[in-house]
Order: C-alpha cells, then sequence, then structure tokens
C-alpha cells in the first residue's frame, strides 16, 4: 500500500529499511517516501547518528578495558618456543657437522656406485636364483658317476652359453674374472652342460665362493663313492642350498 504524504515511516520502519529486513516492494515503497519527505529523512539521519555514537561509545570502551595484544602474543610465541624441542640445526657448528655427514654418505654411495654397477650388485648372492638355475642332473647311476664317465661333461663351457649365463643374471660391463660361470649340481655328481645348472657365481665374496664350493664338490663324490650318501640325495642338496649342504657335508660352520 502507497503512503500517503501526511504519513509518516515508524523507527522500526526505518530501521529496517536500512537493515534492508524489508520485503522488496515494501523497500520500494519506503525508499520514494523517503525520497519526498524531508521529516522521515531527517529522522533517518537521527538514528543513523545515534547509532554510529553508540559504536564509537561502545568501541572506546572495551578497547579501554582489552589489554594491548602485541604483549599476549609475544608471551604466547616465548612460551612455545620453550617448550619446542631443541633444533640440531639450531648452531652453526651443528649445521656444519650435518653438512659433512650428509658430504660422506653421498660420496660413499658415488663411490660405490662407480667401482660396481648396478647389475653387478643385484646378482652377487652366494646361491643362484632358484628360477633360473634349479639344478638339472644328467647321470643317475653312482656307478656311472664314480667310475668317471662324467669327463665327458666336464669340458670348458662356450663362450656363447657364459654370455647367455651372465645375460639371464643380469651381470653387464662386470670383470669376467669375477666370476665362475659353474655347474650347480657339479658334473662329477651328475650334473648336466644345461643353461637350467649354470650360474654366474661370484669370486669376490670373501666366505662363500666359488672355491669353497670346488671343496663340497669333492666331500660330496667322494662321499656317494664310498657308498656313504646316495647320489639322488647329494644333487639334491647341493641343488637346493649349497651352503647348508658345505655346512653338513664338510662339517664346520664356516669355510677354513
Amino acid at each position: 500500500m502507497m503512503l500517503h504524504d501526511d504519513s509518516h515511516l515508524s523507527d522500526a520502519e526505518l530501521l529496517s529499511s536500512a537493515d534492508d529486513e524489508l520485503t522488496a516492494p515494501r523497500q520500494r515503497e519506503v525508499r520514494a517516501h523517503l525520497a519526498a519527505c524531508w521529516t522521515c529523512r531527517t529522522r533517518m539521519a537521527e538514528l543513523d547518528n545515534a547509532i554510529a555514537k553508540f559504536t564509537t561509545s561502545y568501541r572506546s570502551v572495551f578497547d579501554r578495558l582489552l589489554p594491548p595484544a602485541a604483549g599476549p602474543a609475544a608471551r604466547l610465541r616465548s612460551g612455545i618456543a620453550q617448550r619446542l624441542p631443541a633444533s640440531p640445526f639450531s648452531s652453526s657448528a651443528s649445521w656444519r657437522w650435518q653438512n659433512s655427514l650428509l658430504a660422506l654418505v653421498l660420496l660413499c654411495i658415488f663411490f660405490f656406485a662407480t667401482i660396481f654397477p648396478a647389475k653387478h650388485r643385484l646378482h652377487s648372492g652366494i646361491v643362484p636364483n632358484p628360477e633360473l638355475t634349479p639344478g638339472e642332473a644328467t647321470f643317475t647311476s653312482r656307478t656311472e658317476v664314480c667310475q668317471g664317465n662324467t669327463q665327458s661333461v666336464r669340458r670348458p663351457i662356450p663362450e656363447a652359453l657364459k654370455q647367455a649365463v651372465f645375460a639371464e643374471y643380469g651381470v653387464k660391463d662386470a670383470p669376467r674374472d669375477a666370476y665362475e660361470v659353474d655347474f650347480l649340481i657339479t658334473p662329477e655328481l651328475g650334473g648336466s652342460a644345461s643353461i637350467r645348472n649354470l650360474w654366474p657365481q661370484p669370486y669376490f665374496v670373501n666366505t662363500w665362493n666359488a672355491h669353497v664350493k670346488d671343496a663340497l664338490e669333492e666331500r660330496l663324490h667322494k662321499l656317494v663313492c664310498n657308498g656313504d650318501l646316495d647320489l639322488s640325495t647329494a644333487q639334491r642338496e647341493i641343488a637346493t642350498n649349497w651352503v647348508d649342504a658345505y655346512k653338513k657335508y664338510v662339517r664346520t660352520d664356516a669355510p677354513m
């Protein structure tokens, strides 16, 4: 409903209009009235002025009551700093020590990577990969083994077969004299010259290396031929884990 010229807006309507709390149609009517009514505009200005003075007085009172923010903030930061553990990098000496240690570690890693290529390191185990080298035998008779019929098998391994073994194990750019392409089941126990019975055994391992395995092979061959050990048992145990077989049949925890 439109306002008449002799009517005036109440204070509640003026405040509601100032806060945009009226409906849109009513808001348009109030604004139109204020544009034409000096009395209501004056009253609106008075209300705005009173609200401004109240806000200023309110803030001034509470600003005096509240402490300045800088002091509590400084105390808070000081309390947090006292409760935090000391940092290892809090002093220049400690920082230099940390940098020196890091540089030493990086130098060792670089030296090791340079001397021993990655592929070489990955395949320096003392026992073969059973998936690549499960072991394979041809002779099944103790008589054949002990009469020396294995000499035809104990022939030099062709270079192409050696290269295939190295490739299978991922040994690349490693000194060839660091490995012996060895029979897992030795020919003296009926082992075959198949790639499934060959693996790159390292010489550079300090304890369980190719020379130690040679001693085990001689010992097992002697036990079989003396009748003290079944041939199939000897083949199985050297193929399963020759280090365990060494400890069992050479009867020592570590090589002499």
